[in-house]
This record gives structure tokens, C-alpha cells and sequence, in this order.
């Protein structure tokens, strides 16, 4: 055995809590030989926490965790520890950075610098968080260190069934650990462990299977026809001519036989079979299998453990064979399609190549794809607005003029005031609108109020004719975002201007198009109009002098889809009067700089 090989069985025992006190010494010596192998274990010390806690987020379980590991150390560990967690801080410690500038947000609030992200925690995290899972099973794999990665997978004979046909068909709300959202139909690597925090991700194989994962869950591609699973459930669905698909956990395999099947693998890599139709083969893993990346074909002569079928499920566990129990069926588990959503945008480009008007749409309404053009849109106009912090309320172009204040007749024949500002939310440009508006931690429960002293922060909107609530999505916002903030968009309560019984307010706390959706197109520059005080009105909005900002920090442009069934309406009712709130979970605000209406579909 090589010194790696031995290396990487004393650690897994070290990871696990079962390393011996007569190994400690020996480990000692491995670690303090090779700096490299030394950082390694640090990186596999944390990834194997942090993969953990991914999969579990309440705190006290958390902390439940850590705690259990550290009690199965053996007890003379202490000092053991304290070398390894002392190279580990020498490996973290942070550099001196210079002080970061106080900066100006879209808000024209001042926000305090970005500080570098210290500590192994993120470091070591981001390198190598996905191998962890492969790590604690390579000893009963029988797999050197160095072949969990990306790199020498890639290297490995072309006569090997790699998986370079398997692909990512779809993606909704999916972040991945130390990555970027991957673009859809971008190629899976083979033998590459990927961490799937949240969200939901479809991968299509090449003779027609497809699997949908969903977060948090630990994923490869063992081959073309065969998926690895070490945490997380996924929705199989195998027709003909893909029979034979398997998908591999730590502990088992479960072959398809003409199947739509749900498999979950929990931490303790116990796992639930459902079948949904057809029927799926279970066989136990042994100690020593077959690597799959050289044959992939399906050992038919292994006994088979476990044949389900339609409507059955069984839960598999591993103690000194495996073992079975059935348990309910739930059709529940499975997930046919991924949900209704925005899919992507186009937009013009300036001469730079950035974003600002909207041309079309892309989304998928009652699970089908379909494309809306910009022109097809409702314009929304904002009527009332009411700030909770001093600020920028609007983003566009430097200057006003050009604009008409001329009464006009909307769609259902009432005359309204143009207000030239406020107009700038209902053109289809990404960068100019209303923003910032008021907010509330916590959501309307009753009609805002708009006259008074005592007025509700927020903005009201007014669609030019009513939209139906329809199937899927029923209008859409864009948000415009800085690169320093939320990630995942502002989040905003969107409520009914009239509740009733049955009416409520819905929270939207991540968008469709994030910062880190490949869809998300960066914005072309504008300036935010800085007002001398909290503007509480409309009349304020327009009347109050603004000073010009050039925004020299770069947005992008988010959206999502807004189902008004989300808000108690009833199926084909007309709205067209809302209200929006910035949750105020952090100091910034939303900017919704596009609200439109979604035309039913045809």
C-alpha cells in the first residue's frame, strides 16, 4: 500500500472517529513528511463538516455534529488535534489587506467595504468540498486519492465510458457549492463530485435518461448510463431504449428495468427506493466492485436483493448485509418536471455589450417552454410610492427633459397624470425605474393605506389592463443588483391592494435569474437621482430636486415569475392593482426597474 493509499485510510478512520491511538503516530508522521498530503487533510477535515451541515441546516443539528464527531476521537487525540488545527490556522492566516473605500450602493447609501474571506473554512472548502463523499468510501472502493479528481478522470483512457455525452437539460434556483450556476446543456465531467446546496438540477444522459436532483445532494457521472449518488434524492425517469440505467449510492445500486423511480440517500447513506411505474432492480454494493469507469456493464448474474415494482418502496440499510424494510409508497417524492419559472431574457446591448432593453422572454408556464416578446408585456405604473430610508428613488438616464406631464386616458378610459418620473418604471428598459421603496419585516395582512399621516412604506402598482391569473406565472419583475449584494436578488412581499378572505401577501425571497444564473445579463450604466430627504409621497417623488449619480459599479439584471395564485387568487381572476414591500431583511432594497403583465397563455 502507498504511503497516499495508507494516508487516505488512516484519515477516513481520523474523519469517521473510529482512528486507533496506535495509528496516531503514524498519521502524525504521513502528515509531517508531505506538506501537500498535510494539506489535504485540512481540506478533507473541513469539506467532511461542511458537507454535513450542507445537508442539515438547523443549528442545534449542527452543532450536534461537530460534537459527535469530536466525542468519537479516541481520548489522547487532544494533542493530535491541536498540531493538525494549529498548521491549519498557519495555512489560513489571512494576509494584511489594505481598507476598502466606504461605497455608494443603488440606493446612494453608503455601505461598508468587502472584507476578504479569511479562514480554512472557505479556502479549503472551495477547492475540494465535492470529493469528500468519495473520500470516506475510496478505502471500500479500493480508489487512490488522486483519482477522485476532475483531472485525472479527464486524463483516463478514451476507450473508458466517460459520461462526455451527459448533460445539465435544465436548472431552477440551483446554487452549487464554490461555483457558478453552470449554463444549461453544458457537458457533466466525468468521475467530478458535484455539491448541489439548494435548488433543483435535471441531467440528461445519452441514451434518454434523465435524472432530477435535487439540493442539497452529492452527484456524479460514474459513466453514460449510470449516476452516482452519495447524499440527496433524485427522480429517474428511464423510457425505452434506456433500460439498464442505474444509479449508484454508497452502499447499493439500483438498476432500471423500464422505471420512473425516486431514490433518497440520507447522511448514513440509508436509502429509500420508491417506484413510480415499471420495476427496479436493488443489488448490494460489494466490498470490492468492478470500477465502474472501466466496465460499465451491469453484472446480470449478481444476485438480486430486492425486485420493486409499481407502486412499491422499501427503505435499505447497511449493518452485516443489507437489509430491507418496505415503508409506504409516497407518489409525492417524485418530480416529473422542474417548476414553472423564467427561464432567460434577451435584451439590446449598448456598444459595450451591456444590457438595457428588454426584447423577449423565456419561460415555462404549466411545464411548457414558451417565448414572450416585450411588446406582448402589460406595462405596470407606479401610483403611490413611500420611502422607509433617505436616499435614490429612481435610476435612468442623467436628466428629465423630454418628458410630457399631459393627461392621458389609461385602458379603461380614466384620465391619469403622466408623471414623468415615475414613467420610467413602465418602459421596457432595465435600468430606469421607480426603486428603493419602503418596506416591512413582516407582510401586509390588511389593505395598505395611502392617505393619512401614518401611511404604509411601500409602492403601488397599476397594470394598464387587468391580468388574468392564469396557469404558471401570471407577471414578471426585474431587479437590478450590484455584484456586493444578495446573490440570490432583494427580497419583497407582493400583496392585494383589497384583501378578503382568502387573499395574502407572498414573500419572494430568491429570483428565477440570480447574480450567479448564466442567463443574467449585466446592465448598462445609469444614474441614480439622489434625493435631500426621505421621499414620502409621489408628489415628492416628481417635485423634489434631484443630484445625478453615475453608478461606476457594475449590476445585473434579475427577474422572476409571480403566479397570483401564490396570493390567494382564484384560478382565471383579474388583478390589476398590487403592492410592493421590501422585506428588509438587510439594508438594501429592492428595485423592481420592469413589472410586467404576462398575457394568458395561448
Amino acid at each position: 500500500m502507498s504511503p497516499e493509499e495508507r494516508f487516505a485510510v488512516l484519515w477516513t478512520d481520523y474523519l469517521e472517529g473510529e482512528l486507533q491511538e496506535s495509528s496516531l503516530a503514524e498519521l502524525r508522521e504521513l502528515l509531517a513528511d508531505d506538506e501537500q498530503r498535510l494539506r489535504h487533510a485540512v481540506d478533507l477535515y473541513q469539506t467532511h463538516r461542511l458537507l454535513t451541515l450542507a445537508a442539515e441546516h438547523r443549528p442545534g443539528r449542527q452543532r450536534e455534529f461537530v460534537d459527535r464527531v469530536m466525542q468519537r476521537l479516541p481520548r489522547t487525540s487532544e494533542r493530535f488535534v491541536g498540531d493538525v488545527m494549529a498548521d491549519v490556522e498557519l495555512l489560513a492566516a489571512p494576509k494584511p489587506t489594505k481598507t476598502l473605500p466606504t461605497q455608494i450602493d443603488q440606493a446612494g447609501q453608503q455601505r461598508p467595504p468587502l472584507r476578504p474571506a479569511t479562514g480554512i473554512m472557505v479556502a479549503a472548502a472551495v477547492v475540494l468540498l465535492a470529493i469528500v463523499s468519495a473520500a470516506i468510501y475510496q478505502q471500500n472502493r479500493g480508489l487512490d486519492v488522486n483519482d477522485l479528481s476532475s483531472e485525472i478522470a479527464e486524463s483516463q483512457s478514451p476507450k473508458r465510458s466517460r459520461g462526455d455525452g451527459v448533460r445539465f437539460a435544465n436548472l431552477a434556483h440551483a446554487k452549487f457549492f464554490g461555483e457558478l450556476q453552470p449554463p444549461v446543456d453544458s457537458p457533466l465531467k466525468p468521475q467530478r463530485d458535484y455539491v448541489l446546496m439548494k435548488g433543483l438540477a435535471e441531467v440528461r444522459f445519452p441514451a434518454g435518461a434523465s435524472a432530477i436532483i435535487e439540493g442539497p445532494a452529492v452527484f456524479r457521472v460514474v459513466s453514460d448510463d449510470c449516476l452516482g449518488m452519495d447524499i440527496g434524492k433524485c427522480s429517474v425517469h428511464a423510457p425505452d431504449g434506456a433500460e439498464g440505467f442505474r444509479i449508484e449510492t454508497p452502499m447499493m445500486r439500483v438498476v432500471d428495468r423500464g422505471t420512473r423511480f425516486t431514490v433518497n440517500v440520507a447522511e448514513t447513506s440509508e436509502t429509500e427506493v420508491h417506484v413510480v411505474e415499471g420495476a427496479a432492480d436493488i443489488y448490494e454494493n460489494e466490498d470490492s466492485p468492478v470500477d465502474q469507469t472501466i466496465n460499465t456493464t451491469v453484472d446480470v448474474t449478481q444476485k438480486t436483493q430486492v425486485r420493486l415494482t409499481d407502486g412499491q418502496a422499501q427503505r435499505f440499510a447497511v449493518t452485516s448485509s443489507l437489509a430491507s424494510d418496505s415503508i409506504p409508497y409516497d407518489p409525492n417524492l417524485y418530480r416529473r418536471g422542474l417548476p414553472d419559472r423564467v427561464i432567460a431574457y434577451e435584451a439590446t446591448s449598448n456598444d459595450a455589450g451591456y444590457a438595457d432593453r428588454l426584447l423577449r422572454l423565456t419561460l415555462q408556464r404549466d411545464g411548457m417552454i414558451e417565448t414572450i416578446d416585450a411588446d406582448q408585456l402589460i406595462p405596470a405604473r407606479v401610483t403611490y410610492f413611500n420611502a422607509s430610508q433617505g436616499g435614490g428613488y429612481l435610476c435612468g438616464p442623467r436628466s428629465f427633459s423630454g418628458e410630457s406631464d399631459q393627461a392621458k386616458l389609461d385602458a379603461a378610459g380614466h384620465e391619469t397624470t403622466l408623471n414623468r418620473r415615475a414613467e420610467w418604471s413602465s418602459d421596457d428598459r432595465l435600468v430606469t425605474g421607480v426603486i428603493n421603496p419602503g418596506g416591512s419585516k413582516r407582510p401586509l395582512k390588511s389593505d395598505p393605506v395611502l392617505l393619512g399621516d401614518d401611511t404604509t412604506p411601500g409602492m403601488a402598482i397599476r397594470f394598464d389592463e387587468p391580468i388574468v391569473n392564469g396557469i404558471g406565472d401570471d407577471l414578471v419583475i426585474f431587479d437590478l443588483q450590484a455584484f456586493v449584494n444578495p446573490p440570490d436578488g432583494d427580497a419583497f412581499h407582493l400583496s392585494p391592494m383589497k384583501f378578503r378572505d382568502g387573499l395574502r401577501s407572498y414573500t419572494v425571497e430568491m429570483f428565477d435569474l440570480t447574480m450567479e444564473s448564466p442567463g443574467a445579463r449585466d446592465l448598462a450604466d445609469f444614474f441614480v437621482h439622489m434625493y435631500p430627504s426621505v421621499v414620502r409621497s409621489l408628489e415628492e417623488l416628481e417635485s423634489l430636486p434631484t443630484e445625478p449619480r453615475r453608478q461606476s459599479i457594475r449590476f445585473r439584471g434579475l427577474v422572476v415569475g409571480i403566479d397570483l395564485t401564490d396570493l390567494g387568487y382564484a384560478p382565471n381572476e383579474t388583478v390589476q392593482e398590487l403592492f410592493i414591500q421590501d422585506a428588509l431583511d438587510d439594508k438594501h432594497h429592492v428595485d423592481p426597474v420592469l413589472i410586467g403583465g404576462l398575457p394568458p397563455r395561448r
